[in-house]
């Protein structure tokens, strides 16, 4: 829970820098920063999620060849 409370506050904390830098930049740069900032959060978040799902898929086969530990 504080994972997420911290990775919420971090994702407020830049949108508000994102929107601060956009106000300074004329309509076309802007834009252009923000689709930009935006591609890069998206590979980003594939990134983790793929890192995420691979340390499922380790904890899973873990568990299958080593059994439970009841």
């Amino acid at each position: 829970m504080l994972a997420v409370a911290l990775t919420s506050g971090a994702q407020l904390w830049q949108e508000k820098r994102r929107y601060k830098r956009l106000e300074q930049l004329p309509g076309r740069e802007a834009r252009d920063h923000y689709e930009a900032t935006r591609a890069r959060d998206e590979r980003l978040m594939i990134g983790v999620t793929a890192a995420l799902v691979l340390a499922a898929a380790a904890a899973l086969v873990v568990l299958a060849t080593r059994g439970h530990a009841a």
